[in-house]
């Protein structure tokens, strides 16, 4: 295990530990605090307020350890409680990129489903758990419920995995994005977790019992 972070020992109102975690917030749009009023486990969470004005808002909890992972591959284990749950624009809720942002790998939502893309220098890459605008064909948050979401960021073998609630999201296993990349993985230097929207998306989250590890963590402890 090369983070856990139940949050129990951080202060209510106050941030994420400084010694594990980095707050950013883009121009001061939303905030993040420690929430005593929810909570996976215990009785404390991260909220994240990723409600303010403009179509993009970034509002992020960001690791500053463990990186670099070795082969620069890792797992990432959140339990997360949206307010909203998805809608129909684009939205980021945790990701993991290179030191510069030019490269990252984000796993959020678009048109309603659970996705995953890829940012390239020049272009952008996706893939959905289920056709755009079709929830019932995809995968997507319940709005006030705990949710178990697991990413592999596998950078050795250009690879992303996903689960959601324990069970593989099989649409978002990628080694090429479906475009014939190859070589594609950025070269990470850290993992973010929060509420980022691209098209102005509102909504208020909560984070729990972040695991990053060499192996699978599942949704147990």
């Amino acid at each position: 295990m090369l983070l856990c972070d139940d949050f129990e020992s951080a202060s209510v109102g106050g941030a994420p530990s400084p010694e594990s975690w980095a707050v950013r917030v883009f121009e001061q749009q939303g905030g993040i605090s420690i929430d005593g009023t929810q909570a996976h486990s215990g009785s404390r969470s991260v909220h994240v307020n990723g409600t303010g004005q403009g179509s993009y808002r970034s509002v992020l909890f960001s690791t500053t350890v463990p990186f670099p992972a070795q082969n620069n591959s890792f797992y990432a284990r959140v339990f997360l409680r949206s307010k909203n749950g998805m809608s129909q624009g684009h939205s980021t809720y945790f990701g993991a990129g290179s030191a510069d942002d030019q490269r990252m790998v984000r796993i959020g939502f678009n048109e309603y489903v659970l996705e995953a893309n890829l940012i390239h220098p020049g272009t952008e890459y996706e893939v959905l758990s289920g056709p755009w605008g079709q929830p019932a064909q995809g995968i997507q948050l319940q709005p006030g419920k705990w949710h178990c979401l697991e990413a592999f960021f596998n950078g050795a073998q250009h690879e992303l995995r996903a689960w959601f609630d324990g069970n593989e999201v099989a649409p978002l296993h990628t080694t090429d994005w479906n475009k014939n990349l190859t070589s594609w993985s950025p070269q990470y230097a850290r993992a973010w977790f929060g509420f980022e929207t691209y098209h102005g998306e509102q909504d208020e989250l909560w984070y729990d019992d972040v695991i990053i590890g060499t192996q699978r963590i599942g949704c147990g402890g």
